[in-house]
């Protein structure tokens, strides 16, 4: 079931409160502004963002990449292959100069992560909940973040993954689950 969202906003650090302008893709599925709360609280308690490289996969409306950035992250990459994903983040972008760290990059997750030779120190990823081999996504992505560094994945509750996960919260519909990089 998809909520019509009207608007979003930031849910902390200095552009809390910060609202994005209306008029996402309609096939979006942003997180709510409960979870990127609760997310957001115990990421910066237990791993703090901020001065972190944090990597922003299947980016949708880019709320996501916003929370970083309000947190103080040095540097954020969002990865989305939708033309009106990328236009809408491209928006908001131009709305605030804080966001000038923020690149935006259209691209095929999965082509980006077999190009891509850096390290983050936090990935970030909110799928489709369906797609298809979704319980691999930590083998893929857990080599581009670094020792010590975070997987933070979105997913329907109902996935078990193969891999040692570090924490997992479930808000209803949602569970965050949190790898951490031992290597």
């Amino acid at each position: 079931i998809y909520l019509s969202i009207t608007s979003m906003r930031i849910t902390g650090g200095v552009l809390s409160g910060w609202s994005y302008p209306k008029g996402f893709a309609s096939h979006v599925r942003p997180s709510t502004d409960r979870v990127r709360e609760s997310l957001f609280n115990l990421l910066n308690h237990r791993w703090p963002i901020s001065g972190c490289r944090v990597l922003d996969l299947f980016s949708g409306s880019g709320i996501i990449a916003g929370e970083f950035v309000s947190y103080g992250a040095d540097e954020v990459v969002s990865v989305d292959r939708d033309f009106k994903n990328i236009q809408y983040q491209k928006e908001v972008q131009s709305k605030s100069e804080t966001f000038e760290n923020w690149k935006i990059q259209k691209r095929n997750v999965f082509t980006f992560l077999s190009q891509n030779t850096e390290l983050f120190d936090i990935v970030f990823a909110d799928p489709p909940y369906d797609l298809p081999n979704i319980q691999k996504l930590p083998d893929l992505i857990l080599p581009h973040v670094k020792k010590g560094g975070l997987f933070v994945l979105e997913h329907a509750p109902q996935l078990v993954f193969p891999q040692e996960e570090t924490l997992k919260k479930e808000y209803g519909s949602t569970t965050i689950t949190i790898f951490v990089s031992n290597d």
